[in-house]
C-alpha cells in the first residue's frame, strides 16, 4: 500500500533551466554534455561547492550572468504544487532533488516548500545523488515508510530506474494531466 509520494524538483515542480541557460549564453549542450553532467554531479554530491564559476568560465561570462540566466529560466509550476498539496492530505510527501549546497535557498523562499512537503532531501546535504540507492533510501527513512510504500516522480528516466531498482513505484513525469491519471490509477490499486 502506498503511503508516500516523492517528487523531483527541477523538471517537475520547477522548470529545469540549465540547458536553456547554457544555450542562451552561447554554449553547446550537446557538445559539452559530459562536462555539464560532471559539473552537476559534483555539485549534487557535495564534492564541489557550486558550479557557478565552472559554468561561467566555460562560457566566458561573468558569474552573475550565469546565475541570472539560470534563475530567470526556472519557474515554479504552481499547478503541480497545488496537486502536491492535495495529495499531502492523504499521503506523506517528499521532495528529493539533486542540488548543490544552498541551492534550495537560492530557488525557493524560506519556508515555502514546507507548505507542500513533509520531507525535503537535497542531494549535496546527504552526500548521495539520484540515481544512487542511498538517496531514495534516506528519503523513505525520513518519511518513516518502506521503499515499497513510496511512489517516486521524476522527469528523467535514469532517476526513475534508480527508484524502481530499490523497490519504489516510479512514474516518469511528462506533464500534470498524465501524472494525475497514472498516479491516481496507481494509488487506487489496493496492492
Amino acid at each position: 500500500m502506498i503511503k508516500a509520494v516523492v517528487f523531483d524538483c527541477f523538471g517537475v515542480i520547477r522548470t529545469d533551466s540549465l540547458f536553456g541557460a547554457y544555450t542562451s549564453l552561447g554554449g553547446d549542450p550537446e557538445a559539452d554534455f559530459d562536462f555539464i553532467v560532471a559539473a552537476t554531479d559534483a555539485v549534487s554530491k557535495g564534492t564541489l561547492e557550486t558550479s557557478v564559476p565552472t559554468f561561467a568560465q566555460r562560457l566566458g561570462v561573468s558569474e552573475e550572468a550565469w546565475i541570472r540566466a539560470n534563475e530567470e529560466g526556472s519557474v515554479i509550476d504552481h499547478e503541480v504544487l497545488t496537486y502536491v498539496k492535495e495529495l499531502r492530505g492523504r499521503y506523506k510527501t517528499a521532495l528529493l532533488t539533486n542540488i548543490g549546497k544552498g541551492g534550495i535557498k537560492r530557488f525557493f523562499d524560506e519556508g515555502f516548500l514546507e507548505e507542500f512537503f513533509d520531507v525535503i532531501v537535497a542531494s549535496a546535504e546527504i552526500g548521495y545523488a539520484k540515481p544512487e540507492a542511498q538517496a531514495y533510501e534516506i528519503t523513505a527513512e525520513r518519511l518513516g515508510v518502506r521503499l515499497d510504500e513510496c511512489v517516486f516522480i521524476d522527469d528523467r528516466q535514469p532517476y526513475i530506474d534508480g527508484a524502481a531498482g530499490v523497490g519504489m513505484q516510479a512514474l516518469l513525469f511528462t506533464g500534470l494531466p498524465d501524472l494525475k491519471i497514472q498516479l491516481e490509477r496507481l494509488l487506487s490499486d489496493p496492492r
